[in-house]
């Protein structure tokens, strides 16, 4: 009994921290530190077959969560239709998570669009304030070229940080559709919307639940 009790706590934790990250960034802190925390983070979002997928990642190149959408259309109102749907809707949003880690994650596609938030998140800063300094004649005829140098590293710089984070989810594919769960379900305009998370916090829950099943937890 003692076991499931810390069973149920993990996943408790796992799902109260993860919902805690996403609300941070909106209302529950002061706009101080909604800076910070924008400012260590950035996000990239991707259209799947079977729903659209967000992936938040972080300046030094870890993923931090990937969140997942799937939608279903309701028969009617009863609970059995919104069961069925709650159902389907899941499956597309887990579909979604597994279509992008086994088919998507390493595209050229993928791979621009998180250059691109990389880019947009973690180097703009550093760009305007280069762009803001004070410079002399001699610096202005350089200037040009300057740029053109520095812009080409970041692009590379980008891609870069995009290849390894892209690498580093691949690596963890498994442990991540092992960490999936339930982090939101909405009944809106007669359908339903179920959102499926992955986070390290999930992850590490999903493994806690594993040594219980496996009896290496008392």
């Amino acid at each position: 009994m003692k076991s499931w009790v810390v069973l149920y706590l993990a996943i408790a934790l796992a799902a109260c921290s993860s919902t805690g990250n996403k609300q941070q960034g909106i209302t529950s802190e002061p706009s101080g530190q909604q800076d910070v925390l924008a400012a260590q983070l950035a996000e990239s979002a991707f259209q799947e077959s079977s729903g659209t997928l967000k992936l938040v990642f972080d300046a030094k190149g870890n993923w931090v969560k990937i969140i997942s959408k799937g939608t279903a259309d309701l028969a009617d109102d009863s609970p059995r239709a919104r069961e069925t749907a709650l159902m389907i809707a899941g499956m597309r949003a887990k579909r979604t998570i597994a279509e992008f880690l086994n088919n998507d994650v390493k595209s050229t596609k993928t791979l621009t669009r998180i250059a691109r938030s990389y880019a947009r998140n973690f180097q703009s800063s550093e760009s305007r304030s280069a762009d803001d300094a004070d410079t002399d004649d001699s610096e202005a005829m350089s200037r040009p070229s300057d740029d053109q140098t520095s812009r080409s590293e970041k692009t590379r710089e980008a891609h870069r940080f995009a290849s390894n984070l892209a690498e580093r989810i691949h690596d963890n594919s498994s442990a991540i559709i092992k960490g999936a769960f339930v982090s939101y379900r909405s009944f809106e305009d007669g359908r339903i919307i179920v959102e499926i998370t992955a986070s390290r916090e999930s992850i590490g829950a999903a493994r806690q639940l594993s040594r219980l099943m496996s009896g290496v937890m008392p």
